[in-house]
């Protein structure tokens, strides 16, 4: 039987309330240090999580506040009235010295405690707050909520305890994964979930839920199980931990997982600073996304200027540098940052049409491309029959790759999934290779898809699935990150704040294994 807890004094449970108001844009503040190099050479001595080494500190952020006075990409828009810029705060003594008295047990704990004060604050919540106070979340509600093996987690915990659902769970899915590939379709999980999809390492889902019970307290509440929030943070976490060891590769979606949907890489995002420090270690990152803009580079650039112009102000050396790709239009044009911190198109007999992916790109060579204008023509004629059918005010973008709709009048996101969905279904027979998604504020059709983006982008490197790990928030059925999936390991975010918080525990992971 579980011991009981001693009473917790009313006073001490009674959480804050913050009625400070969000902070508005602010303006450009002049960096007066470079970034410290980052320093391997000294193993740093032994952390508080048992034989764990504890690595080294992470560096002060030259391009962001500390994360109780950093400016959240997300509803930035919405503040009321522009205010002057915070003064940055001098890092916790805790946050320095992970072996201090007052560190927590666990750095997921703690990272965890920082992501919902920020979600508090940026959406005044005057009551305890939620892992599923998420902007995104609570706007899309349950059509965001789609995962066959977290669903199957949580139906677990009608019959099961959480430790024991999560303990079935990673055994399961472990005894999957010691069978020959083409055999897993027989085990046990896959019985179970027949909609599981590919895994490419074991999940520690006990460790996770150890580290994540910390903050949540999961395994002692009676009534309320699990959430799909949070099971879905504490596979994550396993996941984060299990990539760590052999992760050569980190990939991005771009909106509403580095930056809010529709905005752009701010020069105060915070996950400036955690690209640089991957990058530092020798892990290549690249952001993969739908946005695609034919022979402009320059529009690419506009999109990520805050990234570019840190990369210039630290200046970053030339091997560094080049551990930074960015591949657009799903998967049809690839950039590389140049001597002069600019993106610039690779020649695509580079990269694309090599003898093990020319195959993947058959829709891009000669005589056809006049399947592509056929099935873009299809695609556009669908979308727009289906948007005047459910009475919207719309404008048609179409792009050399691809083909969408947007709104522009209020509508609500169900919509948009109606369209997307029949989109799917509508060109299900077709020959090209294509992604039919919401976008969240449009429906896009785009030829290829990001599984082709990031094979491609893989065998450019000559690296695999098991050394790459893709961060996004469309893992959903209407979701351009789904097909993902098959191609390499994936976190599954529904904000730049949870990001954020999982490439913190990543870099510290990473430099662990490393140590040890």
């Amino acid at each position: 039987a579980t011991a009981a807890r001693a009473p917790v004094p009313r006073a001490a449970a009674r959480s804050r309330r913050d009625g400070a108001p969000k902070i508005s844009a602010r303006t450009r503040q002049p960096r007066e240090n470079k970034r410290a190099t980052l320093l391997t050479a000294a193993a740093p001595p032994e952390g508080p999580e048992g034989a764990t080494a504890a690595p080294a500190p992470e560096r002060p952020s030259a391009s962001a506040p500390t994360p109780d006075a950093a400016n959240n990409v997300i509803d930035s828009a919405a503040a009321a009235t522009a205010q002057p810029p915070p003064t940055p705060k001098v890092a916790k003594p805790q946050d320095a010295d992970p072996n201090s008295s007052k560190a927590t047990k666990s750095r997921a704990a703690q990272y965890m405690r920082e992501l919902i004060n920020r979600q508090v604050k940026n959406n005044k919540l005057s009551r305890a707050g939620s892992l599923a106070d998420s902007t995104v979340l609570r706007r899309k509600g349950r059509l965001k909520e789609q995962d066959p093996f977290i669903e199957f987690i949580i139906s677990l915990f009608k019959t099961h305890e959480t430790e024991e659902a999560l303990a079935k769970a990673e055994r399961w899915l472990a005894d999957a994964l010691a069978m020959p590939p083409n055999k897993r379709r027989f085990a046990n999980i896959y019985f179970q979930v027949p909609k599981l999809g590919y895994f490419f390492h074991p999940l520690p889902l006990r460790q996770a839920l150890a580290e994540y019970d910390e903050f949540c307290a999961l395994t002692k509440r009676k009534y309320v199980k699990p959430n799909f929030a949070e099971v879905r943070h504490v596979v994550n976490i396993a996941q984060v931990h299990a990539s760590a060891k052999e992760v050569k590769l980190v990939t991005f979606d771009a909106d509403g997982t580095l930056y809010a949907d529709g905005k752009h890489f701010e020069e105060d995002n915070q996950m400036i600073d955690k690209i640089i420090q991957l990058m530092e270690i020798g892990v290549h990152v690249a952001i993969v996304t739908a946005a695609g803009y034919p022979g402009d580079s320059k529009k690419f650039e506009g999109r990520l200027r805050g990234l570019l112009d840190s990369f210039k102000e630290n200046e970053l050396t030339p091997e560094t540098r080049k551990r930074f790709s960015v591949m657009g239009g799903e998967c049809n044009y690839l950039l590389e940052v140049n001597e002069n911190f600019e993106l610039e198109f690779v020649d695509p007999a580079v990269w694309r049409d090599q003898p093990s992916t020319k195959n993947l790109y058959w829709y891009a060579q000669g005589e056809a491309k006049t399947k592509v204008e056929a099935f873009l023509d299809r695609a556009e004629q669908f979308l727009k029959d289906e948007a005047e059918h459910l009475e919207l005010d719309y404008e048609v973008m179409r792009k050399e790759f691809a083909v969408g709709i947007l709104p522009q009048s209020s509508t609500v996101y169900e919509n948009l999934e109606e369209i997307s969905i029949g989109a799917m279904i509508e060109l299900s027979d077709a020959e090209v290779p294509y992604c039919a998604f919401n976008g969240g504020n449009d429906v896009f059709v785009d030829v290829g898809n990001k599984n082709i983006g990031l094979q491609t982008l893989m065998n450019y490197l000559d690296l695999e699935g098991h050394q790459t790990l893709h961060v996004g928030d469309r893992f959903t059925s209407t979701g351009n990150d789904s097909r993902v999936r098959d191609a390499c390991s994936i976190l599954w975010v529904a904000s730049p704040d949870e990001t954020t918080f999982f490439m913190r525990l990543l870099y510290r992971d990473i430099v662990n294994a490393r140590v040890l």
